[in-house]
């Protein structure tokens, strides 16, 4: 699938409110990539072509459509796993007329971004880095790649992909879709009709289900209904009720949404309006909801939504006005009963080994591995010793009294404050991300608080540490 211009540099994104990214899984981890930076993805085969150089992330190169496109697997620079194993897919990214592949687990869909939502990530030592902002989405912090930083790796081979001029002139006449196929049909959803997506894990059913759709999705705080039959689209099939796909969240009003329930996204792809055609004849008098097709890079036929026609339509509307928030939410609820409690805000919770704990999630700079003291120190303050941390000393803390360094497996680096260095605290796993509101805590010192969460199906009271 295509994804923005084939040729020329990718769009800037100052001055943009939003930011479009795709979202990617890479051993358990979410990132995304900026759009405008991706020319297509493909399958990954199950051999990779010959390598052409040795960097560490390079580990083959493939074949498409006459251009050899190095592929490069950065799991191991980003300190996730040694090897991401067989499969998946590769993201072709380009830079002006240079093409790299990069190798992931999944393509799960589109998202846009508020800018006032994305939060810088900044390496201590002044290096470039391959993740360098953050935002999170559903309570799950998504790193965002640079992809100028990949482009920018020393001793990786590159290639330059040959202009086609039938190709250039179309390109900016493209437009970005999200195709997704149900039962076998495949269907082309334009991106600004596309809010996000959520897992089919987060599928529930109904108190009081409808013909059509009977599940719903809790996305923001909103009750979402989602459909799974075509025939609400005036097509015949539907998608199993064990399906894994995921839920398609569109925007059907400001702040009315409804959830499609597909067997797989196969792709976001920029489609040329040269690619397109009318609806076959077949569909004729009863495709009301589709204006036509699209045809995609890999040659497949693609009903494409009519985003109007969707968002008039009344069966479609009627599902979009149950969205709506719960009348009183129990966090705010909480907070409201108590007086004074702020909002909403978004945490961390780690473990200790001793309990969990919350701490303000802008006030980390970020999560490592521990590697153990380079020196050690001893003070009542909890001061253990120092560690190296991209050739240079960090101070290491323990955050409960007594425990031992030798036990700890992660690194909390809290933000740098004037007139301190680096500080890092000791812990045992990051639970969750949560956003929720900073609730006194009951009888309690002055100023101390908690976050209401649910951590593996069980409900707690976190305290907020604020690793200082």
């Amino acid at each position: 699938m295509a994804v923005g211009t084939e040729f020329g540099a990718p769009v800037g994104e100052a001055g943009r409110r939003h930011i479009d990214v795709g979202l990617l899984r890479l051993c358990g981890v979410e990132l995304a990539v900026p759009v405008d930076w991706v020319r297509e993805v493909v399958p990954c085969p199950a051999a990779l072509g010959p390598c052409f150089g040795s960097h560490p992330a390079l580990i083959g190169s493939i074949g498409v459509r006459g251009d050899v496109i190095p592929v490069v697997d950065v799991s191991v620079l980003l300190g996730f796993a040694a090897t991401t194993g067989a499969g998946g897919t590769i993201v072709v990214l380009r830079r002006d007329d240079v093409l790299l592949g990069l190798r992931i687990d999944t393509v799960s869909g589109l998202y846009r971004i508020p800018v006032s939502a994305v939060r810088e990530l900044v390496d201590s030592g002044g290096a470039a880095r391959l993740v360098d902002r953050a935002f999170v989405r559903e309570e799950h912090l998504v790193g965002i790649l640079d992809p100028a930083a990949l482009f920018a790796m020393a001793g990786l081979p590159l290639v330059r992909s040959q202009p086609r001029q039938a190709d250039g002139a179309a390109v900016g006449l493209a437009r970005p879709f999200v195709l997704v196929t149900v039962a076998g049909v495949q269907i082309a959803i334009d991106s600004h009709l596309v809010e996000s997506t959520a897992p089919a894990s987060s599928l529930r059913r109904c108190a009081v289900p409808a013909p059509g759709w009977a599940r719903s999705v809790n996305y923001l705080g909103r009750d979402v209904r989602v459909f799974d039959q075509l025939a609400t689209l005036g097509l015949d099939g539907a998608t199993p009720d064990d399906s894994q796909g995921p839920v398609i969240l569109l925007r059907i009003a400001p702040d009315r949404l409804v959830g499609w329930h597909v067997e797989s996204v196969r792709s976001v792809a920029r489609i040329a309006d040269d690619k397109r055609g009318p609806l076959p004849a077949g569909l004729a008098g009863r495709g009301s909801l589709f204006d036509g097709t699209a045809t995609d890079s890999a040659g497949g036929q693609n009903l494409v939504l009519d985003s109007d026609a969707v968002r008039a339509d009344p069966a479609i509307q009627s599902m979009a006005a149950l969205c709506r928030a719960p009348a009183q939410a129990e966090g705010r609820s909480l907070a409201m009963a108590r007086g004074g409690a702020e909002g909403g805000r978004a945490f961390l919770i780690f473990d200790t080994g001793e309990r969990l704990l919350a701490t303000p999630l802008d006030a980390i700079r970020e999560v490592v591995p521990f590697r153990g003291l380079s020196s050690r120190v001893e003070d009542y303050s909890g001061l253990c010793g120092l560690s190296d941390h991209r050739g240079a000393p960090v101070s290491v803390y323990a955050v409960e009294a007594g425990a031992q360094p030798a036990d700890a497996k992660l690194l909390i680096i809290a933000r740098d404050q004037e007139g301190q260095g680096a500080r890092g605290f000791l812990a045992q796993r990051l639970a969750t991300i949560i956003n929720a509101p900073a609730l006194p805590v009951p009888g309690g010192s002055p100023g101390a608080q908690f976050v209401p969460a649910t951590i593996d199906g069980t409900a707690h009271s976190i305290r907020i540490h604020a690793l200082a």
